[in-house]
């Protein structure tokens, strides 16, 4: 599923120019199986969808930008939904700021650090902007699921 929404999202850019703002769809899916089979699952999940997008879709630059963001997102979300203190939304929204985060601190190490920050106020705002899309799509999501599977 985590595949499947990235390459939705291929299909159907946002209307922005900034390189790597995306919806973040596949995060829904790491979102929801942090939820329901806890933190390594969803780790698995999310190289699983990095590895095989960048196979299909992008090369091994992106794939640095995309396991950055992936690896960044998936641990903070981790630690959200572990702590309990967040809902899934939130969760969502914090997931979407560290993976853009993610992504910045890549391509300052690999790029340029200027590029980093010339993109940083637009990506924290996709971020949070699209988390919170992706939060709504994943608890919307979560409910449709029998009580006793949650």
């Amino acid at each position: 599923m985590a595949l499947v929404c990235g390459y939705v999202e291929l299909i159907v850019p946002l209307p922005v120019t900034v390189p790597g703002v995306k919806l973040g769809l596949g995060n829904a899916v790491i979102l929801i199986a942090l939820e329901l089979l806890g933190a390594k699952p969803a780790l698995w999940i999310m190289l699983a969808k990095v590895l095989t997008s960048t196979l299909l879709f992008a090369n091994v630059q992106m794939m640095a930008f995309s396991l950055a963001g992936g690896l960044l997102s998936w641990a903070v979300m981790a630690l959200a939904v572990r702590s309990g203190w967040f809902s899934v939304v939130a969760a969502s929204v914090l997931g979407g700021i560290a993976h853009n985060t993610g992504q910045l601190i890549a391509v300052a190490a690999l790029l340029s650090t200027q590029v980093a920050l010339v993109n940083a106020p637009v990506l924290a705002l996709a971020g949070t902007l699209c988390g919170l899309g992706v939060g709504v799509v994943a608890r919307i999501a979560l409910r449709a699921f029998p009580q006793e599977v949650l």
